[in-house]
């Protein structure tokens, strides 16, 4: 039979779930067979040229993707929705764990582990699935140094150390601060300054971790890269990357008060000028967003998620770029 349709033809053909395996490709031509057979057409409300016409499809569904199990090295596969459109997600094979295959990668990762039919980012559960076939074994030194602890405590100690020195209130600090009953209102918003920011980014690191996990996660693309070996090093269960998670899980209103106050006081120093008016704008612009903020809303928060967004996909596909790399990775169309 002259196959002339595709793969994502056949299986939508066949109405394949999202993952399946020769039994399901089986079961679903079984099925359709019945329903558009000469003989059971009829009595199922098709005519006889609706009927020809899809049986002739269905048996080349069937004969194109039933040879892609012929094999034995692939399990499963997952349905193709881009038809094929290259750089968004294929349909990778999960290659089975035999005595033949021993030697390779004992699963490698599909796009469209990350990547739904839509092209957004799957599930944690997917996500965690793709980490699991991602990981390779061993290397316990190298997961200890960027693992989600290591580099936390150091990022953490670092930061504890900046606050220590420069917390107002803290040890001998005080002396380097005007806070006498007088103090210029510039002082006043250094002051400001020192308590927000060292606090801010101190507990923010010890909540979430996500500054450590950026650096964690560009060192260990780093590695991979040259040593073409890919671990998994984020912690469990988590899904975004941590440069997107850095972007959208922020308090922007806390960050912008203190610039906003800096403003201020820039726009004070600059009577009569140009800058006064740009710094009095911009001030009054990062007060305003601050107060909206606080209520989910604003600039600073929509940007935030929109670059956060724009982040998390390119940081995908590098990260499935990397696993082609690493040789962790099989698809119909990328496998080697």
């Amino acid at each position: 039979m002259r196959q002339d349709m595709t793969r994502p033809e056949a299986e939508r053909a066949l109405g394949l779930p999202e993952r399946y395996g020769i039994a399901d490709v089986r079961r679903a031509f079984k099925g359709r067979a019945q329903k558009y057979h000469p003989d059971n057409a009829r009595r199922n409300g098709f005519s006889e040229t609706f009927a020809q016409q899809k049986m002739t499809e269905v048996n080349k569904a069937y004969a194109l993707l039933r040879h892609l199990f012929d094999d034995g090295s692939v399990e499963t596969l997952r349905r193709d929705f881009t038809q094929g459109a290259y750089g968004k997600h294929s349909v990778g094979a999960h290659r089975a764990s035999t005595a033949r295959s021993r030697s390779a990668v004992r699963t490698q990762v599909d796009d469209s582990l990350f990547w739904d039919e839509d092209g957004n980012p799957r599930s944690a559960t997917a996500e965690n699935e793709a980490n699991a076939a991602a990981d390779a074994s061993g290397h316990e030194l190298r997961r200890f140094l960027l693992g989600p602890v290591f580099l936390r405590l150091i990022a953490i100690a670092a930061f504890a150390l900046v606050w220590w020195r420069t917390f107002p209130f803290v040890g001998e600090n005080a002396v380097h601060f005007d806070m006498g009953a007088e103090v210029p209102l510039r002082d006043l918003v250094s002051v400001l300054i020192a308590i927000v920011y060292p606090s801010y980014f101190l507990l923010y690191e010890v909540i979430t971790g996500n500054i450590s996990g950026v650096f964690r996660e560009l060192i260990n693309g780093i590695v991979s890269s040259v040593t073409r070996t890919h671990i998994e090093v984020r912690k469990r269960g988590s899904y975004r990357s941590s440069l997107s998670s850095l972007l959208r899980d922020q308090i922007y209103s806390v960050l912008e008060l203190p610039l906003a106050a800096w403003l201020f006081v820039r726009a004070n120093d600059l009577p009569g000028s140009v800058e006064q008016t740009i710094s009095f704008v911009l001030g009054a612009i990062f007060i305003l967003d601050a107060l909206i903020g606080f209520f989910g809303a604003g600039v600073a928060q929509g940007l935030s998620r929109w670059l956060s967004s724009v982040v998390e996909r390119r940081y995908v596909t590098m990260r499935m770029n990397l696993l082609k790399r690493c040789g962790q990775w099989a698809s119909d169309r990328h496998a080697p």
